[in-house]
């Protein structure tokens, strides 16, 4: 599991970095705009050392997007950073002129904002992902998402790197134009990468729409979509009605009037399920899968297995199938066996995920 991917946050860093910062600190602001834009996703390999040590065995749903990741401290992670940045340029610039680039020493507030503003890219655009994250953590263990842009989206790191070059361009080719040329490239390739976000609500809202229009005599609970790995233009719509889970494929901006593909399953109900939704583990998982839970139950050779499935994330689109279920295992007395996380990927070649993945994103 993995969020926005990190080659995009760090580009995002960067564009932030050249409106007005890189003009005026120099030539490491990109790279340390970079750095901190990057920073949050640290928790990856620090987590498993603050965060329920000795726990349930779902340390790794808590490991991301939790503490490292909260617009309350980022401003104290941005001090740290900053701070380490301002001392280091001290010590260089110490023995060799300024950055041709910039007035001279830049102060440090200027080396905070430019840190704080870049760090804060990073939880906001994980927030525009279906992953979810703790935006006002450690007051609030809520998860937040708004389901606009994809954990990889080709069309919006592209459209970064876009911008980055045009900059480079520019103080290359026009280096007497530099500062203005420059700001102005920078200005207008993060608005275009706004636009894309944008763009990318909008579509949502439609596929939601549609998704509704779809199932018009159906008593709905609730609707959501999901944009499908690399694009906004295809997205996964998941429907749950009072007896049932209802997944479907969409394209907003092509809407056709013949049925999208689908799959239905019933809900199921059975004390074995009730049972299972008490224990710590399920409870996790469906903090993590921010409620959109599929529960299905099954007996087989006397054990009872029941199956928790995360509706957000499917091998294919119109898949009623969770791509990392939880199962747990009973046995006939009631005892719990066995608490597994399970992948849809588990003894499938790479080629195949490739290219399942390539079909949910064009068809």
């Amino acid at each position: 599991m993995c969020a926005m991917d990190t080659i995009t946050h760090a580009l995002l860093g960067a564009a932030v970095a050249q409106l007005g910062f890189q003009q005026r600190i120099g030539r490491d602001a990109s790279w340390m705009a970079a750095a901190a834009a990057v920073s949050p996703d640290l928790d990856v390999f620090v987590g498993p050392l603050i965060t329920r040590l000795g726990g349930n065995g779902n340390n790794h749903l808590f490991e991301h997007r939790g503490l490292s990741h909260s617009l309350l401290l980022a401003p104290i992670l941005a001090a740290a950073i900053a701070g380490g940045w301002w001392m280091i340029r001290r010590l260089v610039l110490r023995h060799r002129p300024p950055d041709d680039s910039a007035s001279g020493p830049a102060p440090f507030w200027l080396i905070y904002v430019c840190t704080l503003l870049t760090l804060i890219t990073h939880p906001l655009l994980d927030w525009c992902t279906p992953y979810g994250t703790e935006l006002l953590a450690p007051l609030s263990g809520a998860r937040y998402a708004i389901d606009v842009i994809s954990i990889v989206d080709f069309l919006f790191t592209g459209i970064l790197i876009l911008g980055l070059v045009a900059c480079f361009a520019a103080r290359r080719l026009r280096p007497h134009m530099e500062p203005r040329s420059s700001l102005m490239l920078g200005r207008a390739g993060f608005v275009l990468a706004l636009a894309y976000l944008g763009a990318g609500y909008v579509l949502h809202n439609e596929a939601v729409a549609e998704a509704r229009a779809r199932l018009p005599d159906s008593r709905i609970v609730r609707v959501d979509a999901y944009p499908a790995l690399g694009t906004i233009f295809t997205w996964r719509a998941v429907v749950e009605t009072d007896d049932a889970w209802t997944t479907m494929r969409l394209r907003p901006v092509a809407q056709s009037p013949s049925p999208p593909p689908r799959e239905t399953a019933r809900k199921q109900v059975s004390p074995w399920i009730d049972r299972a939704r008490e224990l710590p583990q399920v409870e996790d998982y469906e903090w993590f899968a921010m409620g959109r839970v599929r529960a299905a139950y099954r007996e087989e050779g006397g054990l009872h297995f029941v199956e928790f499935g995360d509706m957000r994330y499917a091998p294919k689109l119109d898949s009623v199938e969770s791509l990392w279920p939880l199962r747990v295992t009973f046995d006939a007395a009631g005892g719990v066996l066995k608490i597994e996380h399970l992948s849809a990927f588990r003894g499938r070649s790479r080629l195949t995920v490739v290219r399942e993945a390539w079909e949910n994103m064009v068809g």
